[in-house]
């Protein structure tokens, strides 16, 4: 069961390669020291087959299962997704420029306690490896009911484009890959805290390139640990029959997330009374920048 006071991750993850339960040891410095690296170079950090095989074969059947019930939502909306903060906007600002939005989403309370991903995201070995690669000194679960904990379903012809993250950081496991299609690109660092660089958002959104463009590519199993919150990032359109389906494990630096009302309502198309209740008393974001 996902018990945080145990996190235990035999059978989920290759220890032997990662070996996030030797905390503090030299293998266990050396690949923080590595992730740590990537990330300062390139904002993205990979680890191939961080799942083990059975846990893979797992999780994807487990996830294949639950995407049957998940509705595909089309809709168009900005990077953002912030209709409230958006309406006073002026009409030519690139915060308010629409764009398609095709996926799906499994939430967390969809995906049961006993379930590797959930085991793997409340694993206190798990979240004190993610925060020594982010030099945090600690990375919180999110106590929002539907986010933190869920699986991107992109069907055929399904994207999900220009956006940033509510997050600094995020992990991604992939668990079923396209057979074409649903590359994964970034700008890196296109804002900065306190200035949304709305200039070199309009020249993304119209197409012009940018030498801070950069593409990643996964397989199921490999665990992504991505700087999303200051880097623009898209997943592009699923050409083939096959599903991709993609973990998404979001923290926190501190206790008790949960999203606004307003972009949890365009993402998942449901709110909770989680949501309406921490709406009242939301606190603004203080990096300057739209959460």
């Amino acid at each position: 069961m996902a018990d945080p006071e145990d996190g235990c991750l035999e059978g989920i993850v290759d220890l032997d390669r990662f070996p996030l339960h030797q905390r503090g040891s030299a293998a266990w410095i050396a690949l923080v020291d590595q992730m740590r690296a990537q990330l300062a170079a390139e904002g993205c950090a990979t680890l191939r087959d961080f799942l083990r095989p059975d846990a893979l074969a797992s999780t994807a059947a487990e996830i294949a299962a639950l995407a049957t019930h998940v509705p595909i939502r089309v809709q168009r909306a900005s990077v953002y997704r912030r209709t409230s903060l958006e309406r006073g906007l002026p009409a030519d600002d690139p915060r308010r420029i629409e764009q398609s939005w095709n996926a799906g989403h499994v939430t967390r309370d969809m995906i049961p306690p006993f379930a590797a991903s959930h085991r793997l995201y409340v694993s206190s070995a798990f979240k004190a490896f993610v925060a020594a690669c982010v030099g945090s000194e600690r990375a919180y679960e999110y106590a929002d009911p539907l986010a933190g904990l869920v699986a991107t379903i992109l069907p055929p012809g399904g994207c999900y484009p220009w956006h940033y993250d509510t997050n600094e950081f995020v992990v991604t496991i992939m668990t079923q890959a396209p057979e074409a299609g649903g590359a994964f690109e970034y700008h890196q660092d296109l804002r900065t805290p306190g200035d949304e660089n709305l200039d070199g958002l309009a020249a993304v959104l119209d197409g012009r390139p940018s030498r801070r463009e950069r593409t990643v590519s996964t397989s199921p199993g490999d665990l992504q640990l991505f700087l999303g919150r200051y880097s623009l990032h898209q997943v592009t359109e699923v050409a083939g029959s096959v599903d991709r389906h993609v973990l998404v494990l979001s923290y926190a630096e501190h206790p008790g997330v949960i999203g606004p009302v307003d972009r949890t309502r365009s993402v998942y198309g449901r709110v909770t009374e989680a949501h309406l209740v921490a709406e009242r008393s939301r606190l603004a974001s203080s990096d300057g920048l739209i959460l």
